[in-house]
């Protein structure tokens, strides 16, 4: 398994077998010849672990969570330093082709098949019948767990198929915690990567209402002649990790991208071509483009070549799928650019907003024992009834959410809880929601990750003003924007107004409710127009005229004074939070304008008339209205 190097140890340690690597060496292929059966932590990304049983003279099936990582890796070969040709088992490739190859590679070089965890069954059945013993890699295992949910019954066979076969070996650099270990695993051997000289990446983190506005302003900051810089050095090529196809179009539209300007990379299905609209699909293999953006099928395994690339990662949380786990999603990402020489290779920008779709412990421990009831009760059902009408039982399981906790087995012919989606759902609240509840909980993951949050400290200030370059008032943009794009369509919606009410709650509100001059008039102050929608909403304004009509009394004269006073109440009773004034009282009431003595002194006030009864809406066109209340 290991080489007899100079500087290598290895040592038993709490039940794992830990190698250390030489000082100064970067690969495992310098100091390992294979890999070993069982649970490999490998540590960092990008250190050729799956290169040493690529190139050996093993016969060896590589089983990958997703086709971009094997597409990355069957275009680096043959290469100068390795003549073998491996063979990618995807969409399209027969039986016969999978055989042809084999018997192509008898006496001319190893066996060498990458292939999805989804077709890996196939391969292996046919690997059988050709060999008594050959090598099978698991990489990026730890998707195993994670992709449960919606790949559930490809990651049961795999684990099926891999059951009681000895030459196995599970990869990450982000291994499953043991807590949440599927069952098939536990008794595996594991092993751990040691590196002397391992750097730990920079995170800079920057929390924001509105995450993809940010994304799209360091893209038009850089179009427009300002390339994030650091240090003096220049930022040339964007690789954006959104994990929401729709989320990656919401930028590019916002940034004005065209579809040549831009490299998206994603699962290719037509679900996400109808997403994506004019824009294309692309590989992570050829040419750069300035803006590359990936969902999570290019977080593992794929590569990137830069020489001056950053990683940014945009995760919002009105999206909670796109909120990504610090310690798993975000360290891949981390080591996805390879080039050396890159000055930003061991930076991440991580762009985030929290709580909107997280759950507190409460929440989630309401909803797992939910979750874990339902289960149950159909567990208790499917065995009472008898035998010919459990087909009832199993037609629901399928009709059900696909995170529900009880499966059929198959084989066993039995309803049984999913221990893998049980433990899949208590990982990700405490990767997920356990984290982003807040900004300390998540800084306390990165330290925990092992990142280097301190020593970034003293350039948080600079970075922010590279997101924030030029950026003005984004609320002032999004809602001319807004109002274009409603004015030119105002039948239908168009796309881009969609995707703006989706960022932006409060702009639709404001266009309907306060209109082009009444906003401006605020000057498109956020924290205003966000107030005067409240005030101008008909709940508001109805409840506020129940209030006035209890406080001024029809007939009775009230000082200007006196009528600011109770108005100030009401509006602090209500929540409202604009100022009052005495004025504002005769847009509900008939008022005179009279003259009070009040201690001797001649004051300015109101004699109250009747009600106006109406419901005050939309006010674009009542600019005298507008005049009088700014």
């Amino acid at each position: 398994m290991v080489k007899n190097v100079e500087g290598l140890s290895v040592n038993e340690i709490d039940g794992k077998t830990v190698i250390t690597a030489p000082r100064g060496v970067v690969y495992l292929s310098e100091f390992m010849n294979t890999l070993p059966n069982g649970i490999l932590n490998k540590k960092e990304t990008g250190c050729g672990a799956t290169t040493v049983v690529l190139e050996n003279s093993e016969n060896v099936i590589v089983a990958c969570p997703n086709r971009q990582l094997i597409i990355n890796k069957v275009a680096q070969y043959p290469n100068e330093r390795c003549p073998y040709r491996l063979l990618a088992v995807k969409q399209g490739v027969t039986v016969d082709d999978i055989e042809t190859y084999i018997k192509e590679c008898n006496k001319r070089q190893p066996v060498k098949i990458m292939v999805t965890y989804d077709s890996f069954p196939k391969v292996n059945t046919i690997m059988k019948q050709y060999f008594s013993d050959y090598k099978v890699v698991v990489d990026e295992y730890q998707e195993i767990l994670d992709a449960c949910v919606y790949r559930n019954k490809a990651i049961k066979n795999l684990l099926l198929e891999l059951k009681g076969q000895n030459n196995v070996t599970y990869l990450s650099a982000t291994p499953i915690p043991y807590k949440f270990k599927p069952k098939e695993l536990e008794q595996l051997p594991e092993y751990e990567i040691e590196w002397r000289d391992a750097v730990k990446i920079m995170p800079f983190r920057i929390e924001s209402n509105h995450p993809f506005a940010l994304a799209a302003n360091i893209i038009k900051a850089h179009k427009n002649g300002h390339p994030f810089e650091l240090d003096g050095k220049e930022v040339k090529d964007y690789f954006f990790f959104v994990n929401s196809v729709t989320a990656i179009r919401q930028i590019a539209k916002a940034a004005k991208l065209s579809p040549d300007e831009v490299k998206i990379i994603c699962g290719k299905n037509e679900i996400n071509k109808e997403k994506l609209k004019e824009f294309s699909f692309g590989d992570a293999t050829g040419a750069n483009k300035t803006f590359t953006f990936c969902t999570k099928s290019a977080f593992y395994g794929v590569d990137f070549h830069s020489e001056a690339g950053l990683a940014i990662i945009v995760s919002e949380g009105y999206a909670k799928s796109s909120l990504l786990d610090v310690s798993t999603d975000i360290i891949q990402i981390a080591g996805r650019i390879r080039t050396k020489e890159n000055p930003f290779k061991n930076l991440i920008l991580h762009i985030y907003n929290t709580v909107v779709m997280c759950q507190n412990r409460t929440e989630f421990d309401e909803w797992f024992n939910g979750k874990l009831k339902y289960a149950n009760t159909t567990i208790e059902a499917y065995q009472i009834l008898p035998q010919e009408l459990r087909c009832s039982i199993t037609e629901r399981i399928k009709t059900d959410e696909p995170d529900e906790f009880v499966y059929y087995n198959e084989v066993e012919n039995q309803v049984e809880l999913d221990d893998l989606k049980i433990a899949h759902a208590k990982y990700k609240f405490e990767a997920i929601d356990n984290i982003y509840t807040n900004g300390l909980s998540l800084r306390e993951a990165y330290v925990r990750a092992g990142y280097n949050v301190e020593n970034s400290k003293f350039l948080v200030q600079h970075i922010k003003n590279n997101v924030y370059y030029g950026m003005g008032d984004r609320f002032e943009r999004y809602y001319k924007m807004y109002s274009e794009e409603r004015k030119k369509s105002p039948i239908s919606k168009s796309e881009l107004a969609k995707d703006i009410e989706i960022q932006y709650d409060i702009i639709p509100m404001a266009y309907n409710l306060l209109g082009d001059e009444f906003v401006e008039k605020l000057n498109y102050n956020e924290s205003n127009v966000r107030n005067w929608v409240h005030y101008k909403s008909p709940a508001t304004q109805a409840a506020l005229k129940e209030e006035l009509k209890v406080t001024f009394k029809q007939g009775e004269q009230y000082s200007l004074k006196e009528i600011k006073y109770q108005m100030g109440l009401i509006f602090q009773k209500l929540r409202i939070g604009i100022t009052a004034t005495a004025k504002m009282l005769s847009d509900y009431f008939n008022v005179k304008k009279i003259k009070l003595q009040i201690e001797n002194k001649r004051v300015d006030g109101y004699k109250v008339a009747n009600p106006i009864f109406f419901i005050i809406g939309p006010i674009r066109r009542n600019v005298e209205f507008i005049k009088k209340a700014i």
